[in-house]
C-alpha cells in the first residue's frame, strides 16, 4: 500500500491547497504584496497571431470512438464511477490536501488493490472476480499531518463475491503477519472496532510504527450489493476519530453509489472514449505520460477528486455553472457562459497567486486576460508555472516547469477551442 502520504514531503500541489484557504497575495522574503493583475473583459482583446503554440497541436483530435478493448473499457468504467465516490473532504472539510501525486486512481485489477490497503489484507480477495474500482485519498493540512482518509468503491462480479471479499479482507486485517518482510509490522494486537450506525461494516484497528511515529489505522469493509466500500482512516494520537470518520463516509457513500448505473462487464469494449467530444478538443498528453484518470471528462463531482483543494474549488465550479471537466495535458472547465468562464479563471488565478512564495509571471503573449504564476516546489522540488485563461465558455489551465511551455500550452488550447 502507498504510505507516502504521511512519510514524504508534500508535492507542489499541496502548497497550492494550503494557499486556497487564504486571500490573494504573493509573498517575497516574508512581505505580502498584491498579486499582479492581468487586464480582462472586453478591453482585453486577443491577438491571435501572437498566440504561439510551439509544437503543440491547435486542431482537435479525430473522434476517439469506443474503448475497443476490455482493458480500456475498464478504465472508462472506473472513471465513470468517480462521480459516485465520496471525496474525503465531504466527510471532513479539513481533509482536502494531497499527500501524494496519486490522490485519486482507477483500480483496474486485483494487484492494484494495493493502492487501497496493505498487501497482506488484499489477499482476502484473492481469486474473487474483481471488476473495477475508484479510490480517493486526502489528508489534513500541514507538513506532518496525521489525519488521513482513503475512500474506495470496489466492484465485484456480484453480491456474493463482494460479501466474500469484504469478509476475507477483514479477516486478513485481523491477523496481520509478524515477519520482518511484512509491511506494516503491527506493534499491538489487532482490534475489532464498531462503526457507528453501520452494524454491517467490519473494521480492524492496526497500530504500527511508521518511522518515529506510532500510527493507528482503521480499515473498514462493507459489502453493499456488488460493491465493497472501503475506508482507511488515520487520526492524530489520542483523537480516536477513525470510526466516526468512516461512519460519516459511509453515510454519504451508500446512497451515492446506489445512484450509479454500472455497465455490464461484457460491454466494456463498447464504452465511448469521449461521449461529449471535449477530450478530443483538449490538448493531449504524450501516450507514455497518461494516468488512469487522464484523457477523460468528468462531471464536477468526479473532477474534484483531481483538484488540489476540492473543498475550496468546488463552490467556484458550481458558481460558474461548470458541467463538464476534461483533463489531459491541460484542464478544460466547461462553464455555463463566457462571463462565468472568465470569473472562474480569475478566481483560480487568485488562489494560485496566494500560494506561499508565489511570484507573478508574464501572461500568455497575445492573451492579455491570462494570468501566470510561478509556484515554488515543496521540499526542494522543481517550481512550476501555472497559467489560466478563458476561451469562450471554457476556463483553461496549464501547469509546466517552464513558463514558455505553459504559455505554448495555453496558446494551443485557446486556438483549439476557438479555431
Amino acid at each position: 500500500m502507498r504510505t507516502s502520504q504521511l512519510r514524504h514531503g508534500k508535492p507542489m500541489a499541496a502548497l497550492l491547497a494550503a494557499a486556497l484557504l487564504g486571500c490573494s497575495h504573493t509573498t517575497t522574503a516574508g512581505t505580502a504584496r498584491p498579486a499582479p493583475q492581468s487586464p480582462s473583459g472586453p478591453s482585453a482583446s486577443v491577438n491571435v497571431p501572437l498566440l504561439d503554440p510551439g509544437n503543440y497541436p491547435i486542431v482537435p483530435q479525430s473522434p476517439l470512438g469506443n474503448a475497443g478493448s476490455d482493458h480500456d473499457g475498464r478504465l472508462i468504467e472506473g472513471r465513470r464511477m468517480a462521480d459516485y465516490v465520496v471525496g474525503p473532504w465531504q466527510a471532513d472539510a479539513g481533509l482536502s490536501t494531497r499527500g501524494s501525486s496519486s490522490a485519486a486512481v482507477v483500480i483496474e485489477d486485483y494487484q492494484q488493490l494495493s493502492h487501497v490497503m496493505w498487501t497482506p489484507i488484499l489477499g482476502g480477495a484473492y481469486g474473487l472476480p474483481f471488476v473495477v474500482g475508484f479510490m480517493s485519498e486526502r489528508q489534513g493540512p500541514g507538513p506532518d499531518s496525521q489525519m488521513l482518509l482513503r475512500n474506495a468503491v470496489l466492484r465485484f462480479a456480484g453480491p456474493a463475491a463482494a460479501s466474500a471479499a469484504a469478509q476475507g479482507m477483514y479477516g486478513k486485517a485481523m491477523a496481520m503477519p509478524r515477519v520482518p518482510s511484512a509491511t506494516p509490522i503491527v506493534t499491538e494486537p489487532e482490534r475489532a472496532v464498531p462503526v457507528p450506525g453501520h452494524p454491517d461494516a467490519t473494521a480492524a484497528l492496526l497500530t504500527f510504527q511508521e518511522g518515529p511515529q506510532t500510527v493507528r489505522e482503521l480499515s473498514v469493509f462493507t459489502a453493499h450489493g456488488p460493491y465493497v466500500l472501503v475506508q482507511v482512516a488515520r487520526c492524530p494520537a489520542g483523537a480516536d476519530c477513525e470510526a466516526p470518520l468512516a461512519a460519516r463516509s459511509l453515510d454519504l457513500q451508500i446512497p451515492l453509489i446506489d445512484k450509479f448505473s454500472p455497465t455490464s462487464a461484457d460491454q466494456f469494449a463498447a464504452l465511448p472514449r469521449d461521449p461529449t467530444g471535449l477530450v478530443a478538443r483538449t490538448l493531449p498528453l504524450p501516450p507514455d505520460q497518461g494516468t488512469s484518470t487522464t484523457g477523460a471528462t468528468y462531471q464536477v463531482a468526479g473532477a474534484l477528486h483531481l483538484e488540489d483543494n476540492p473543498a475550496r474549488i468546488g463552490p467556484a465550479l458550481t458558481t460558474a455553472g461548470v458541467d463538464l471537466v476534461s483533463t489531459s495535458l491541460t484542464t478544460v472547465y466547461q462553464a455555463k457562459d463566457a462571463a462565468s468562464a472568465q470569473t472562474l479563471s480569475q478566481a483560480y488565478s487568485d488562489a494560485v497567486a496566494a500560494t506561499a512564495a508565489a511570484q507573478g509571471a508574464a501572461p500568455v503573449p497575445g492573451l492579455p486576460q491570462s494570468r501566470c504564476t510561478r509556484v515554488a516546489g515543496a521540499s526542494g522540488l522543481v517550481p512550476h508555472f501555472w497559467c489560466l485563461a478563458a476561451a469562450g465558455r471554457y476556463a483553461i489551465k496549464a501547469v509546466a516547469r517552464q513558463l514558455d511551455t505553459a504559455h505554448q500550452q495555453i496558446a494551443a488550447q485557446y486556438r483549439m477551442l476557438t479555431g
